[in-house]
């Protein structure tokens, strides 16, 4: 098994950040009862906030091409 480069290993991380980020979010605020659209909305924001310090590796990874 090939040992993972050190970009890859930080992709790897800001990956596993951002989603760890996004679902304790999503969680903290279904539990208190919130409204989904509201907490969606707010996600998309903190989503907005969260793309700007990633590396490019990562913002580019699995892009989708639309036909």
């Amino acid at each position: 098994m090939p040992v993972p480069t050190t970009a890859a290993t930080l992709m790897a991380a800001q990956i596993c950040w951002t989603r760890q980020t996004v679902f304790v979010a999503v969680r903290r605020e279904m539990v208190d009862g919130r409204n989904p659209d509201e907490v969606s909305r707010e996600v998309l924001v903190l989503l907005g906030g969260i793309e700007e310090p990633l590396s490019e590796k990562v913002l580019n990874y699995a892009v989708r091409s639309l036909p």
